[in-house]
């Protein structure tokens, strides 16, 4: 029997990769959970430039989730990424994580670890780690381009 999902945790780097995540959590939000776009920043500044950084970037997420019919709320943690979503999961009963993946080298994973790997080790409720396929573009550009094809069309008719 699966169970209904309520919390959706989506972990967001700020990454171009990061886009397609976000266009992927707004997908599977549309069975009516709840979506939480978790930032985590490593260490524990919280300068002004720090906020503008985090509000400019979590604009951009809600055009993307916008253009998809899907909201979310967004929230910033300080700390060392694995555990501060693993925490922020267990706190607001989160019933699926969703984290990106860079695909990192293998050597480079065997000596600083990975968070994704870490949080898939750790975590009590499912995980979703989201590989985006290797197109050189994110999702933010092929939005665009799907727009500017769909402007082009309506043009010429």
């Amino acid at each position: 029997m699966q169970k209904k999902l309520k919390q959706i945790i989506c972990a967001v780097d700020f990454s171009p990769h990061s886009d397609e995540v976000v266009a992927y959590a707004a997908d599977l939000q549309q069975c009516g959970a709840k979506l939480t776009l978790l930032h985590v920043e490593q260490g524990e500044n919280d300068s002004r430039f720090m906020l503008k950084k985090h509000l400019h970037a979590f604009s951009h997420y809600s055009d993307i989730l916008a253009r998809r019919g899907s909201r979310a709320l967004f929230r910033v943690q300080y700390g060392e990424p694995a555990a501060k979503i693993l925490a922020y999961a267990e706190e607001n009963n989160a019933d699926l994580l969703l984290l990106g993946s860079h695909g990192s080298m293998a050597y480079t994973r065997l000596l600083m670890g990975s968070t994704a790997e870490s949080v898939m080790r750790r975590s009590t409720c499912p995980v979703v780690v989201y590989k985006s396929p290797e197109t050189g573009n994110s999702a933010r550009e092929r939005e665009d381009s799907a727009q500017l094809l769909s402007n082009n069309k309506k043009q010429s008719a």
